[in-house]
């Protein structure tokens, strides 16, 4: 016994579905500088009270690169080579309260400590090429009716620029 082939009749159905406008403009990120933005080294240490605490405890010999660590910067690891970018969205916190979250991020760049915007395009300038990025968050502060900026410790990872 075969099977015949027949021709069913096209069937279109209209389904409502919401949808997210097409922005017809794209916000524009101020110019970069791009050497300002590689070697900027934010720590909460100051180098020369470490540098005297590990002289007068004799420890400095045990920790040789450690003030230049802290001063430069110092890569932790050899990590592997990104081979995509990766930009999560931020926890669902950060939109406990949005002008607190701009308030810190602004008061930041304002002291240096952060940059500001960049676009994906941009950010590949910066770090020759992939890099990977960290959510943001918000907590309750303990002791406090206020909130508290949260992100991993690793905040930007990229592939180092090649020599070439």
């Amino acid at each position: 016994m075969g099977t015949a082939l027949t021709s069913l009749p096209t069937v279109t159905e209209s389904i409502l579905a919401r949808y997210a406008a097409t922005p017809t403009w794209w916000p524009t990120a101020p110019e970069i500088d791009v050497a300002a933005c590689l070697y900027k080294i934010v720590t909460p240490y100051h180098p020369p009270t470490w540098g005297l605490a590990l002289h007068e405890a004799r420890f400095l010999y045990a920790f040789p690169n450690l003030l230049s660590n802290l001063k430069y910067g110092a890569p932790i690891g050899d990590p592997p080579i990104l081979a995509h970018t990766f930009i999560p969205n931020n926890l669902k916190s950060a939109e406990l309260d949005p002008a607190y979250m701009d308030e810190f991020l602004a008061s930041e760049v304002a002291t240096g400590c952060i940059d500001s915007l960049f676009m994906g395009a941009q950010a590949h300038d910066i770090f020759s090429g992939h890099f990977h990025t960290a959510p943001l968050g918000l907590v309750k502060n303990p002791g406090s009716t206020g909130l508290q900026m949260i992100f991993p410790k690793r905040t930007i990872l990229a592939n180092p620029p090649t020599a070439g």
